[in-house]
């Protein structure tokens, strides 16, 4: 059974490259550009693990997982947070996120870990 997996990230060269490595790992990967279609999406299905950048144009993605991890229907959820920012690795932490990147990331690591988790799950 296909894995599902949902990538927020408004850079478009990131997420199709993270939603092409993903895909060829075997997961069914949903991409959104904004928070607002991660909304839309999430209303529609769960998702197997959640991936969010932390800086969007209409959202933060800190918020987003705390949001996410404190509803019953999503707690269970994995989420990894992103960013350029190492000082956003901490601020993951408080936010409960299972994990953080920070970009630019090795690509078999980021993969790796992404099998982890959803195994895991």
């Amino acid at each position: 059974m296909k894995k599902y997996i949902y990538l927020v990230d408004d850079d478009d060269n990131i997420r199709m490259l993270i939603e092409y490595l993903l895909g060829d790992l075997g997961f069914e990967v949903s991409g959104y550009g904004t928070a607002a279609g991660f909304q839309q999406g999430i209303e529609k299905a769960l998702p197997d693990l959640v991936i969010l950048d932390i800086i969007l144009p209409d959202g933060n993605g800190l918020e987003m997982c705390r949001e996410l991890k404190s509803n019953q229907a999503t707690a269970h959820i994995p989420v990894l947070l992103m960013s350029a920012n190492l000082d956003n690795k901490m601020i993951a932490k408080a936010a409960l996120a299972d994990g953080f990147f920070s970009k630019p990331f090795d690509i078999n690591d980021f993969a790796e870990k992404v099998q982890q988790k959803i195994a895991a799950a």
